[in-house]
């Protein structure tokens, strides 16, 4: 089973920062520099959470962000950037309340996952996730 937060930025030190504050609550993650390596690791088995960092991104490497957020369905996807980056991505898959402005607020970006993977329908969703659903889901059985 993937872990449940995946992250893609450019900045390791951006990325790497967020993902210490999330281990630090207790929240296992993957980080991605390479928007390839990213979209193969959420291809088939998509994580809870996207955190998709825009600081520093090319204008091609945006539009298969917004490409990649249409594809990742029941995903929630947040988005780090300067708002009018952020702004649009509105309706391309990403949720109300989840696009975030720099400058990089880890604590805050925290707070935001721990809502996404303790919400009640996050819990309705998980509960069909376990042996016997990561069987199905290998043998293509859904």
């Amino acid at each position: 089973m993937p872990p449940p937060v995946i992250i893609f930025s450019t900045d390791r030190f951006r990325g790497g920062i967020t993902q210490k504050v999330l281990e630090r609550t207790g929240v296992e993650s993957l980080v991605f520099d390479r928007f390839v390596a990213a979209r193969e690791a959420v291809a088939g088995n998509p994580p809870r959470v996207a955190i998709l960092d825009t600081k520093g991104i090319f204008p091609d490497e945006l539009n298969l962000l917004k490409n990649l957020c249409r594809t990742l369905g029941e995903t929630a996807v947040i988005v780090l950037g300067d708002r009018s980056i952020v702004d649009t991505f509105g309706g391309e898959g990403v949720r109300e309340g989840f696009c975030l402005p720099d400058p990089l607020d880890p604590e805050l970006i925290a707070s935001k996952v721990k809502e996404v993977l303790s919400s009640k329908r996050e819990r309705e969703r998980l509960q069909g996730y376990g042996i016997e659903s990561d069987l199905k889901g290998f043998l293509k059985l859904d």
